[in-house]
């Protein structure tokens, strides 16, 4: 059995990130961060976002979950991932505690996720 590996970007600006080898044993970090793009090829376990602004994640591949707390003008893309992994959502839930999260692209695309969302604000924006 392989253990979770945790991928940690913090304190990091102005950066571009493209992760094409990961499993669904690896979880990221993003912590401190500011006006990052972030590119995800493979599954991943699980993206958490922690005072971060300006983050770009652009998902291809089935993700457990995202959370995102204290954190301002987080956009997610899911746009280039077309149908479904065994007839689940691309993402099963997101947790937003005290952040703004844009969903970008069609409505479609976001309407199995569980969403939930406490002092923030959710936005989609049509492309």
């Amino acid at each position: 059995m392989e253990l979770n590996n945790l991928i940690q970007l913090k304190n990091i600006n102005n950066e571009t990130f493209d992760f094409e080898k990961l499993s669904s044993n690896n979880s990221l970090l993003i912590k401190n961060c500011y006006n990052i793009k972030i590119n995800i090829i493979n599954k991943i376990n699980k993206i958490t976002i922690e005072n971060s602004s300006q983050i770009l994640i652009t998902l291809q591949k089935l993700v457990v979950g995202l959370d995102i707390s204290k954190s301002k003008c987080i956009l997610l893309n899911l746009d280039s991932f077309i149908g479904s992994i065994d007839n689940q959502s691309l993402i099963p839930s997101i947790e937003l505690f005290k952040s703004d999260l844009y969903l970008i692209g069609t409505i479609n695309k976001y309407k199995d996720i569980i969403i939930s969302h406490q002092s923030s604000n959710l936005y989609q924006i049509d492309l």
